[in-house]
């Protein structure tokens, strides 16, 4: 690194952080067969490309390549499509996104605005010829059908391209269907707008009408020879976008979804599988109350399954609410100073663990992320691990200090892992807990390596660990005068210390 074109700052920004190459967005197969990825072909390689790795044997196939499919062409996206992206922090191109069937062998993913679908046995990908631009296909559970928006609309179409037609069309340019608004994408963590009922023959879609959102013009610095775009960005006291929710029919069925949208005008999570009902939650403005509702797809009523409310503040979480295949309803609740898993009417975590989010639910555990609560044996400072719950206990999955998530179907389990003495992301493939295979990586090594020392802030201890990424060691008085805290990010751990 000794010329300013190979600098740390230079290749920081060519690798995007250190995450160009790594694989990323899994799916597993229920039987175990396989799983499906994303990866770019190097660690300064932008396009990510479609995979599929055999669990058995570790071997890697490539599914779906953008350069082929595109035939060289120049990858061209629609507004609402830099949207999403910006919204979700997505710096990557080709396929940055894909979604499949229950059985995993069928994937569809959009590039420059098409529509394609892959055939993840075969190893084949082809594109569907519909009206675009393209915005967040995703397959029918069986595979028979792909739902997909565009112009507003959302569309369907069969899975061999024929059939296509629109279930529900914008009534004027401020309407969309399908499509997640600016507040559930950007703070909810709520990236989507329709649901795939588990029979394949209807879905639940979200209307958003942004007619009472304020405009901004929004002028492009690189680009000053453009006129300024038009956003309707819902600042902080400003109206809202309207958001309705319906029951579409595959044969043009229309069924609103009743709630109370005046007192709980946020729609956060929508949760549709066999083991029950739809089930939504939805909050007040303040997020300090929020209602578990079952729906009724026949009717649209709906019926309260669980409140909270909070004198605060109510966090939202990943994979919840959602119902256990007995019918229970699996969510995570602030008690005794932690956040515990709830299954029915009784937690099955204590003060132990704090629980972050919920993974996979199955008939005979659930698995979940979590830190070490305020009663646990050893804290683990900074740490985040994937653990199997159920009313026999919690067994750890992942072992190594760091911090873990993963993805899991049947029994076969992708741990992602960041690991303080090592950069980026390791991905590994278990099936029944033991490792069979490793995800390969092109991300490229930063060239640095942190030292790290735990530190005890005042006369409190303080669960984070100080990084310095100095050559040589620090001395630093005790009680610490410095405040560390950790960013967790897709390349690694990123340290931020600021002086007290």
């Amino acid at each position: 690194m000794t010329t300013e074109a190979h600098s740390f700052p230079r290749r920081h920004a060519r690798t995007q952080r250190f995450t160009l190459g790594a694989p990323r967005a899994f799916a597993v197969a229920p039987d175990g067969s396989r799983v499906a990825f994303l990866r770019s072909n190097s660690g300064t390689d932008r396009a990510n490309s479609l995979w599929v790795l055999d669990p058995a044997d570790g071997s890697e196939r490539l599914a779906a390549d953008p350069a082929a499919l595109l035939q060289g062409a120049s990858e061209e996206l629609p507004p609402e499509e830099r949207a999403r992206r910006e919204r979700s922090r997505e710096g990557g191109a080709g396929i940055v996104g894909h979604a499949t069937d229950a059985a995993v062998e069928l994937a569809a993913f959009a590039l420059s605005g098409r529509l394609f679908t892959a055939e993840l046995r075969a190893g084949t990908a082809r594109e569907l010829r519909v009206p675009g631009p393209v915005i967040d296909p995703r397959p029918s559970p069986d595979g028979r059908h792909v739902a997909y928006v565009a112009r507003g609309a959302l569309r369907v179409t069969g899975a061999e391209g024929e059939g296509d037609r629109a279930l529900a069309e914008p009534e004027t340019e401020q309407v969309t269907y399908g499509l997640a608004e600016f507040i559930a994408a950007e703070e909810m963590s709520r990236d989507r707008g329709f649901w795939w009922a588990p029979g394949s023959d209807r879905l639940l879609v979200a209307r958003v009408d942004d007619t009472p959102v304020r405009r901004w013009w929004i002028a492009d610095p690189a680009h000053p020879e453009r006129d300024p775009n038009h956003v309707a960005y819902p600042a902080a006291g400003t109206p809202n976008a309207d958001v309705r929710l319906f029951v579409l029919d595959l044969d043009g069925g229309r069924t609103e979804v009743a709630w109370d949208r005046a007192r709980y005008p946020y729609l956060a999570r929508v949760h549709w599988s066999e083991a029950g009902a739809p089930l939504i939650l939805v909050q007040a403005r303040d997020q300090r109350s929020q209602l578990f509702l079952a729906v009724d797809p026949d009717t649209g009523s709906t019926r309260m399954v669980h409140a909270d409310e909070d004198p605060t503040w109510l966090e939202l979480f990943a994979g919840v609410p959602c119902w256990s295949p007995s019918g229970q309803l699996v969510r995570i609740a602030d008690e005794g100073g932690a956040r515990v898993l709830t299954v029915g009417e009784r937690p099955l975590t204590g003060p132990q663990l704090h629980v972050r989010s919920v993974l996979d639910v199955t008939a005979d555990d659930v698995l979940v992320t979590a830190s070490a609560g305020e009663e646990a044996a050893s804290p683990e400072i900074g740490e985040i691990h994937v653990y199997r719950v159920n009313e026999l206990g919690v067994e750890r999955v992942s072992q190594e200090p760091g911090v873990h998530s993963a993805v899991r179907a049947g029994d076969v389990t992708v741990l992602v892992s960041a690991t303080l003495d090592s950069p980026g992301t390791r991905v590994q493939v278990l099936r029944d807990g033991k490792r069979t295979a490793t995800v390969t990586s092109y991300a490229e090594d930063p060239g640095l390596s942190p030292r790290v020392t735990l530190v005890q802030g005042a006369h409190a201890e303080f669960r984070a660990p100080c990084l310095c990424l100095r050559t040589t060691p620090v001395t630093r008085p005790s009680p610490c005068s410095w405040t560390p805290t950790v960013a967790r990010t897709a390349s690694g751990w990123s340290p931020r210390t600021t002086r007290t």
